[in-house]
């Protein structure tokens, strides 16, 4: 669920939200993640505190939703700590990580933009529990990297996985326009190493657009239980 427009956090008081958990128990559904949009990312000091103060309350939304995981992109991690980005950075996921801990849940950074040794690294001083990835395997093949390869250095942190598939090439909504099932990225392969990872979270059908079709999601439901349901 994206935590915007009429379901931003600081538009749903109390009452509303019991109501969204209400509805969404009486189809039988969870609420797996809550995501905060972000325009400029955590690397951006430059209105740092508005960007904060939104993902503090969206923490605090996604809790009393019953959601576990928080997902934000951060945006590219800088290649020097000490620069202004960096900085940023660090700043913010200092601040994130109690507000996590407190709620119960975690906020996870979605794979990307840098491989999976340079995301676990940023990630080193605080708790998988509390700071981990959501394990987005096409935005990864989109920039260049292998998520076979880049998934054992964060298979610990991974609270939540984005199945939707890409082709090899440039990053662009374009590549990543492609139904689950008929492009590049070997799901049947990386869901295999998840369980051998230990991995017992949530796996959850995307698109690349804002506005996911339904008929779109529904097929990609049935490859994505075809997979999970293994041979036979």
């Amino acid at each position: 669920m994206d935590a915007w427009g009429s379901l931003r956090a600081r538009d749903l008081g109390a009452t509303a939200r019991r109501e969204v958990r209400t509805v969404a128990g009486g189809f039988r559904l969870e609420i797996a993640a809550v995501r905060a949009p972000l325009r400029r990312g955590l690397v951006e000091p430059e209105g740092m505190d508005a960007r904060l103060e939104y993902l503090g309350e969206t923490v605090a939304l996604a809790a009393d939703l019953g959601a576990k995981t928080l997902v934000v992109e951060a945006g590219q991690v800088p290649d020097k700590p000490e620069s202004p980005g960096g900085r940023a950075l660090a700043q913010s996921l200092s601040h994130l990580a109690p507000l996590a801990e407190r709620y119960g849940l975690a906020v996870a950074l979605v794979t990307g933009l840098e491989g999976g040794e340079v995301l676990a690294k940023l990630l080193e001083p605080w708790a998988p529990e509390v700071l981990g990835v959501a394990f987005d395997p096409a935005n990864w093949m989109t920039h260049g990297f292998d998520p076979s390869a880049e998934l054992s250095a964060v298979a610990a942190r991974v609270r939540i996985a984005h199945a939707r598939d890409a082709r090899k090439s440039s990053p662009s909504r374009a590549a990543l326009d492609v139904p689950l099932g008929e492009g590049d990225v070997p799901w049947p392969l990386l869901l295999a190493h998840l369980d051998a990872f230990g991995y017992m979270g949530w796996v959850s059908a995307c698109e690349a657009g804002e506005r996911p079709r339904p008929e779109a999601m529904a097929a990609a439901l049935g490859v994505l239980r075809g997979w999970l349901a293994g041979p036979g």
